[in-house]
């Protein structure tokens, strides 16, 4: 499989804050298929409910539909938390701490995609392709 995996701040930035993205980062994304694992999915929903995360309306009249609709007009595809990649996850190095980005880790290097992401903890990982948003 070949594309980008988007972790949960670059699906934010392209969906509703494309000025957010580096002008490059944000051409390449557009060519090119797009994923985000079902994690980002939990993550928002989470953050939203704690309050670390102000989302636009449509997310608290029904998220499930404001996600399912954020992705389609985005052209992105959602990849399922698979046991390989928990597989992966259990021997994946501690460089990373956040569980949510350690999980985007895992399933971009079991699926073969590279990450699309601004945060720099995410280079020390051998054999991870990221592109820098």
């Amino acid at each position: 499989m070949n594309g980008y995996l988007l972790d949960t701040n670059a699906l934010l930035w392209l969906a509703l804050d494309h000025t957010s993205l580096r002008a490059g980062a944000r051409r390449t994304l557009m060519d090119a298929p797009l994923f985000v694992s079902v994690i980002s999915a939990v993550e928002i929903a989470i953050k939203a409910s704690i309050g670390k995360l102000v989302l636009p309306d449509p997310f608290s009249i029904d998220f499930n539909v404001a996600f399912a609709t954020m992705l389609d007009r985005e052209a992105v595809d959602v990849i399922p938390l698979e046991l390989s990649t928990i597989g992966r996850l259990r021997s994946l190095p501690l460089h990373h701490r956040d569980p949510f980005d350690r999980i985007i880790i895992a399933q971009s290097l079991e699926h073969g995609l590279t990450v699309a992401t601004r945060d720099h903890a995410f280079l020390v990982y051998e054999g991870l392709d990221v592109l820098e948003v």
